[in-house]
């Protein structure tokens, strides 16, 4: 295979790929101008990487991908570490033996990144965003990069919202060629409308059309926040994973795997292969389903679409032991009040539109599962608690209801002289308005809460009788 795979043509997008797996490796002791060949050599005795440890999905990908020429001979440099960035700032150059063409790659979410990824939906920029920027720079400054060299900016996950960024950032940014965003979240409305109002919709939209979106077909990653890659610039990747492995659907090693069915256990076992996986047809049954809950999410008002997004991102940091964030964010009391009013009765609400049906329709029924999505979707909850919290917001919506009568009255025996437009009558009328748009939204809450506790009740005596049956 070794002089096949020499000779093998590949796209711009695959080494994109295979470089922003490279990031995974997490392998910061590489010296500066290695090729990357030399350095997957280096591993090949390291427990962690060829000797079979936790690294050794990514190390197989890369060490056949490396056997094209086109990728081995790349050469590293401009390392964060070695520039002095923090943990949570992991990125490198690549260039090809000739330097005509330098790859900026970033690596996804890092050490205590998840709560700047919440602020990220709200923001117009964060902490972290900011900082790859500077690295950018700086890297940019230091390789002396000219006008005739190919700039290549690309990451996943977080590493492709940076990518992008850079892309629509940067003071320089038509030296930039193209992006190249795996799975790479999108941004705050705030984002966009200053881009826009920097450069005008001629330039904004010349900017975007730079930036390619590469997604898993399952990611539910790429479609939070708001997208700014043009639908044309998408394209969706088959990622097969085991029955379970949830994660697998936002891992980048996955787009270079292949499921095979082992007679002898009689179980699926996963391969990992130095090319990527074929394109798919569409994007997938929990793709939809993610995008249609993110539409949700961003129409929140910006102060409880912030709640809800600090607490899933500080959730997701505290499984890495993480307290606070890299730039010292921590949960409020107020986000876990945004993400209980507001985040639960949406997630809950998108299991009942046509999207969240779908998904729990292909999870459900064996003759719909295909090889990218194995196995059952199990839901195990407590259908009671979740009726009970529905009659909570009905209390809640009966007090509001109290208030709004109460300020009704107070209004009504106001004297007309004082009933101005800049009066205390005014002020009440307004409040009683406010008191009753919020009626409506806990008043869905709690039918949605009920909703779904009445089909959670139904599949768990049909469970039963299936048991008992």
């Amino acid at each position: 295979m070794g002089n096949k795979e020499k000779e093998r043509q590949l796209s711009e997008t695959e080494i994109c790929m295979v470089l922003d797996t490279f990031m995974y490796l997490d392998y910061r002791e590489a010296q500066e101008g290695t090729s990357l060949k030399n350095i997957i050599r280096e591993l090949e005795n390291h427990p962690d990487y060829g000797g079979g440890g936790i690294h050794y999905g990514e190390y197989t990908i890369l060490s056949q991908a490396a056997e094209n020429e086109a990728i081995g001979n790349l050469v590293i440099g401009c390392q964060s570490k070695a520039l002095g960035y923090s943990s949570g700032t992991a990125a490198c150059v690549f260039q090809t033996p000739d330097e005509e063409t330098v790859y900026v790659v970033y690596r996804g979410t890092g050490d205590g990144e998840w709560p700047d990824n919440g602020n990220g939906m709200t923001e117009s920029r964060t902490t972290q965003q900011m900082e790859a920027l500077r690295y950018f720079e700086e890297a940019m400054e230091k390789l002396d990069v000219s006008d005739e060299q190919r700039l290549v900016i690309t990451g996943h996950s977080k590493g492709g919202n940076k990518a992008q960024f850079v892309t629509m950032e940067a003071a320089w940014g038509e030296r930039i060629d193209a992006c190249y965003s795996v799975d790479g979240q999108g941004f705050s409305e705030s984002a966009i409308s200053r881009w826009k109002e920097a450069y005008g919709e001629e330039e904004y939209q010349k900017r975007t059309q730079k930036i390619k979106g590469i997604h898993g077909e399952n990611d539910y990653v790429s479609v939070l926040g708001n997208s700014i890659i043009p639908k044309d610039n998408i394209r969706y990747i088959k990622t097969p994973v085991e029955k379970g492995n949830f994660a697998g659907y936002h891992d980048i090693k996955y787009m270079f795997a292949s499921l095979e069915y082992d007679v002898k256990t009689q179980s699926y076992v996963t391969t990992f292969h130095g090319r990527k996986n074929m394109d798919a047809s569409a994007q997938g049954e929990l793709g939809q389903y993610a995008a249609a809950l993110s539409e949700d999410v961003m129409e929140l008002a910006p102060d409880q679409r912030d709640g809800c997004a600090a607490v899933v991102m500080q959730l997701m940091e505290a499984t890495s032991g993480m307290k606070t964030g890299i730039n010292g964010e921590r949960l409020q009391l107020s986000d876990v009040s945004d993400f209980t009013l507001m985040g639960i009765p949406i997630i809950v609400g998108s299991l009942f539109q046509e999207e969240g049906k779908e998904l729990l329709g292909a999870w459900r029924e064996p003759s719909v599962l295909t090889s990218d999505i194995p196995g059952y979707l199990i839901l195990q909850v407590d259908d009671k608690r979740i009726r009970s919290c529905g009659q909570e917001l009905e209390n809640i919506v009966q007090q509001l209801k109290e208030m709004e009568e109460q300020l009704r009255e107070m209004a009504a025996h106001i004297p007309l002289y004082m009933k101005g437009s800049v009066s205390t009558y005014y002020q009440m009328r307004q409040t009683e308005k406010e008191l009753g748009k919020l009626q409506m939204k806990l008043q869905k809450a709690a039918w949605l809460q009920e909703q779904a506790g009445l089909s959670y009740q139904k599949w768990n005596e049909e469970m039963i009788k299936e048991i008992i049956g």
